[in-house]
């Protein structure tokens, strides 16, 4: 049997799939219930390529992500795709990943709750090549896509600095989840990315104590406004979403989004998101599939350099001067001139 993760693995991985279950839900309130990407393709290579998520399809985050796969895994590389929706019932993870694994021959998987079953059946069809999609595992047949979360959560200070540097604010703000190791690794990304565009800028962290509540998320929101910060971003799954309630009914609260384009969440108020770019990874990584580049047990990681982080921006809310500031140390970022880790 392929050996499971570590306990500190799995820790990471509920808060990150709390935080991935949770952030889409006042886009669309269908977690349980999305409907799965449709496959289109009339004609395929050959290759068939299973999506695998531990919950459903619809949540407007982190699984959309990757279903945004779907129509160019069928129209640039002719595959054909099918969905698996685990929704979150374990007994049904290691049939459904069966199922996939009969069918296809790449099969990515999304959602910490899974992580037992797929090793297992991956041990079990070493035909099948299977990829966690958002971590470490630690198999001799299964891959791993991780992002570099620090490096993620720099740019979104950065602009999350230029915002409120704009507005004259002497403070921006981080809400995290929980108090745990991967919220204080993108805190330390976020506040290095802050201390490049505005050295003198305070970083006002607070922690919901919950990756679940929205309501005590647009509290933090509310009281981080009223101690001075202008522009705020929450790395809290579903307490997050306060942020932006908070921006939506009234408050001057400019909230950066995460994972996917959350402008709809408070129209005019959003000067941008960060993008988790997992139908990037899912795409590249089959193209590698089919090119024969990948191998069973390979840990791979994706920052911007790879396409598995992007910044989205409103040009009505961030001035073109502002986009090309923080486009050009964006690049440092990759080049390496500057450090995503705080000082």
């Amino acid at each position: 049997m392929a050996s499971t993760p570590t306990i500190a693995h799995l820790s990471t991985q509920k808060l990150l799939s709390a935080m991935a279950l949770g952030m889409g839900l006042s886009i669309s309130l269908t977690a349980c219930g999305g409907q799965a990407p449709a496959s289109t393709a009339a004609t395929n290579s050959g290759l068939k390529v299973g999506i695998f998520v531990d919950n459903a399809f619809g949540d407007g985050d982190f699984f959309d992500q990757a279903g945004i796969a779907v129509e160019p895994l069928e129209s640039d590389l002719g595959a054909t795709v099918k969905t698996y929706e685990g929704q979150l019932q374990a007994q049904n993870f290691a049939p459904l990943l069966q199922d996939a694994a009969d069918a296809n021959d790449l099969v990515f998987v999304l959602g910490f709750e899974a992580i037992d079953a797929m090793t297992e059946v991956a041990d079990r069809n070493k035909d099948t090549t299977f990829v966690f999609v958002d971590g470490k595992v630690d198999s001799p047949e299964a891959l791993s896509a991780e992002f570099r979360t620090a490096e993620g959560c720099f740019m979104a200070g950065a602009l999350a600095a230029a915002v409120g540097e704009d507005a004259s604010a002497v403070s921006t703000g981080f809400i995290g989840g929980v108090n745990a190791p991967v919220v204080k690794n993108c805190e330390g990304g976020f506040t290095a990315g802050v201390s490049n565009v505005a050295p003198d800028m305070k970083v006002l962290a607070q922690y919901v104590g919950s990756f679940t509540d929205p309501s005590k998320g647009r509290e933090v929101a509310l009281g981080l406004e009223t101690r001075g910060a202008r522009s705020v971003f929450a790395y809290a799954g579903l307490s997050g979403a306060g942020a932006f309630d908070a921006a939506k009914s009234g408050s001057s609260i400019a909230p950066v989004g995460i994972v996917a384009d959350k402008s709809a969440l408070a129209p005019g108020k959003v000067p941008g998101s960060l993008i988790m770019r997992v139908d990037k990874v899912i795409t590249s990584m089959a193209k590698d599939f089919s090119d024969g580049k990948l191998k069973h047990g390979e840990q791979r990681s994706y920052g911007f350099a790879e396409d598995g982080w992007e910044m989205l921006y409103d040009d009505k809310l961030v001035p073109a001067e502002r986009v090309k500031e923080l486009e050009a140390l964006q690049a440092k970022l990759v080049s390496g001139a500057v450090s995503p880790d705080a000082k």
